[in-house]
């Protein structure tokens, strides 16, 4: 798809990791009344959106996470790099041989839900909170889930109309300018940042067009068509265990 250079349609702040760079000692979750994000009237619409971006969870046959216990309570932990789901896999099969645990795939914005809710943990990759801006070897636990974008770029969306591309992957986006200034002869000056997804979030529930996408990263788009063709297509059980 080709790149169009445009004016920016989306300003969010800047990306701030959390904590000093060191393990947290627990996980916890705060509850609120009423969520300013996923209780919004705009969430179905960005949900839906999200929901084209995989994240992943260690969970048993039946599609159901592993959860581990954080202040006494049960959490699932979703992994946006699915180079570190398989590294938890690989950990829980030592422990745990006779679960049958797999890799599951689900979307980020059913995934973002249940973390709002206190039911799970997102987790992003470790080099995409280091190159937001996170200390070098920081803990990725009770970090943010970075976005990153160029705000005078976009592409052509569904619909005909310019949108402007969220990348997971830093990597990608640069790859992504790099095209899109040599479309432009080279004479464009293009910048990423890094973007905080729940401040974007914030922002984006509250406009009525969505004039954004998500790009999912190369890696999980691979992992996710092994899947399917290996696996039958079994997706994540967010039910209670019967």
């Amino acid at each position: 798809m080709r790149l169009l250079l445009v004016a920016a349609v989306l300003r969010v702040g800047a990306f701030t990791p959390s904590g000093d760079g060191r393990p947290p000692s627990r996980l916890y979750a705060e509850t609120k009344p009423k969520d300013p994000i996923v209780d919004a009237p705009g969430w179905s619409r960005v949900k839906a959106l999200l929901d084209r971006l995989p994240v992943f969870t260690v969970a048993n046959e039946q599609g159901q996470p592993l959860q581990y216990e954080a202040d006494g309570k049960p959490l699932a932990l979703l992994y946006a790099d699915v180079d570190a789901a398989k590294s938890e896999l690989k950990s829980a099969k030592e422990e745990h041989p006779s679960l049958g645990l797999d890799i599951v795939p689900m979307g980020l914005g059913e995934a973002f839900q249940l973390h709002r809710k206190g039911d799970a943990v997102l987790i992003p990759s470790q080099d995409s909170m280091e190159a937001a801006g996170a200390p070098k070897g920081a803990s990725p636990l009770g970090q943010e889930l970075p976005l990153f974008a160029c705000m005078e770029m976009a592409v052509q969306g569904e619909d005909g109309k310019p949108v402007l591309p969220l990348f997971l992957d830093r990597g990608e986006a640069q790859r992504a300018v790099e095209d899109a200034m040599a479309a432009d002869d080279g004479d464009a000056k293009l910048e990423i940042v890094g973007l905080s997804l729940h401040k974007a979030l914030e922002q984006l529930v509250s406009q009525e067009s969505s004039a954004f996408s998500f790009v999912p990263p190369a890696s999980s788009l691979a992992h996710i068509q092994s899947y399917l063709e290996n696996s039958g297509g079994v997706g994540v059980n967010t039910s209670p265990p019967s």
